[in-house]
């Protein structure tokens, strides 16, 4: 409070050592134990000059909460500072370096010289950031003192689509299977360039929002741009809006969002028949730009992170290095998935004809097997498991080497059964009677009807041409 009377006490000097410089306004904003803005101006009308002392409203931003003047007898404006007089005291205020003086006393404060007046300055940028359709500003924090920032330009409809030309867009829609997902948001290597470059715009514009959000006159103009590309993307390549939507902007597409066609309601009158009449009313169209979805965290690649990026004219070179990572994963993958689809085709036909051969010999060795003579231990083997002595397609033996036969599973040769423990014998099995024929260690068996008897004299033959082992009991 000092200072600030130091400052505001009307001088009583009455020597004007400066006219030469009448006309010249300068500015300087101050800080150290307060803050404000100094206006040094000549009255040109009075010939004087005088010095304007503004203290900033701590809660509007811009404006001005408090305004005294002081009219200055004595002051002289060098190239080097601005030196006057004051309640007897003379005061120094360095252009250079800021530093202020008090009859040769530094004091608790800094002066910098600003080019224009500071806070007529923070005004104009408020009505630029709320009035501008080209321009991309922010407001700092969400509360009544924010701050707002120039943070670049919005992305026109032709910045937008340009970026839309990228190769990445011109696959089908099929074809980004091949990237991973989190939560049907991609993930792959440098995807997080983008939420990087995002936070560190917003720490060196001093953004701190917890939820971000566009200004109306931001969100209007920069959904008209997105809007109208893509409205010609779609025109030019139908399909395009529902491929992006579907995995670029799956907010408008889960809530089933069409932003890109005129709305509208259905008005219904009566006219003096009692005629139901229905009339189309256009309504205003549904936007493309939805940051209520998961806007509060950018910190990762989803619709809200794209969505700023796709609007933001200098983030486009960002993105265009995330699709061009994101192309060359998906195109690698792409192409390792058709070799192996390729090579399981392969499989699969070589599979299908090894079965058909397969099918093909066991239909010849059938055919042959039918056609020739069996042997007697065949017949008997035959019998012993089918009831037929020919055999059966699914179950026929053959006897490889002189009393040794195989059905393909088993191997038996004759001559290891012990003749002294065969038996042959009916038993229900399941739901089925079976006719055995075993030395208790080798079994058969056929859900045929056979008789016993008929059963005992093949084996007997069997025996006779290649007898078993005998036991002494």
């Amino acid at each position: 409070m000092f200072l600030r009377l130091v400052f505001l006490v009307l001088s009583v000097v009455i020597t004007v050592t400066n006219a030469a410089r009448a006309g010249q306004t300068v500015y300087f904003q101050c800080s150290g134990s307060a803050d404000y803005q100094l206006i040094f101006e000549h009255d040109s009308e009075n010939d004087r000059w005088v010095q304007t002392l503004q203290e900033p409203d701590r809660i509007q931003h811009g404006a001005i909460a408090h305004e005294e003047q002081t009219i200055l007898t004595e002051i002289e404006i060098s190239e080097g500072a601005v030196t006057y007089t004051k309640n007897n005291y003379r005061f120094s205020i360095n252009r250079g370096n800021g530093i202020v003086l008090r009859d040769n006393d530094t004091m608790p404060v800094t002066c910098d010289e600003t080019p224009d007046d500071y806070f007529a300055a923070i005004r104009a940028d408020i009505e630029t950031a709320k009035t501008t359709t080209t321009e991309f500003w922010s407001p700092t924090t969400g509360y009544a003192d924010t701050k707002y920032v120039r943070l670049g330009m919005l992305a026109s409809d032709k910045d937008i689509c340009q970026l839309f030309l990228h190769p990445f867009f011109e696959y089908r829609s099929a074809d980004y299977r091949a990237l991973d997902t989190i939560n049907s948001d991609f993930d792959w290597e440098g995807i997080n360039a983008a939420s990087i470059w995002i936070s560190q715009k917003f720490r060196e514009n001093g953004i701190q929002l917890r939820r971000f959000g566009l200004m109306e006159n931001i969100h209007n103009a920069a959904n008209a741009n997105l809007a109208k590309c893509l409205a010609e993307k779609e025109k030019e390549t139908p399909g395009f809006y529902d491929k992006l939507t579907r995995h670029f902007l799956g907010n408008l597409g889960y809530r089933g969002v069409s932003c890109i066609e005129q709305q509208y309601s259905i008005e219904q009158a009566v006219d003096d028949s009692g005629n139901i009449i229905e009339k189309r009313v256009p309504v205003g169209s549904q936007s493309c730009i939805d940051f209520n979805y998961n806007s509060g965290r950018l910190n990762d690649w989803n619709t809200s992170t794209f969505t700023l990026m796709l609007i933001w004219k200098e983030a486009h070179p960002v993105l265009e290095k995330i699709f061009d990572k994101g192309e060359g994963i998906m195109v690698a993958r792409l192409a390792d998935m058709e070799r192996r689809r390729l090579a399981e085709e392969a499989a699969e036909r070589a599979r299908k004809e090894a079965a058909a051969a397969a099918r093909t010999k066991a239909a010849q060795d059938w055919s042959d097997y039918q056609a020739r003579q069996k042997t007697l231990m065949e017949q008997v083997y035959n019998f012993a498991t089918t009831g037929y002595p020919e055999g059966m397609k699914g179950m026929r033996w053959v006897e490889e080497d002189a009393c040794v036969l195989s059905d393909g599973n088993r191997r038996i040769d004759n001559r290891s059964l012990n003749m002294t423990a065969f038996r042959m014998y009916k038993e229900f099995i399941g739901t089925s009677w079976y006719t055995i024929s075993t030395d208790m260690n080798v079994r058969f068996s056929t859900i045929e009807n056979i008789p016993i008897e008929r059963l005992q004299r093949a084996w007997g033959l069997a025996f006779q041409q290649c007898p078993g082992q005998t036991s002494a009991f």
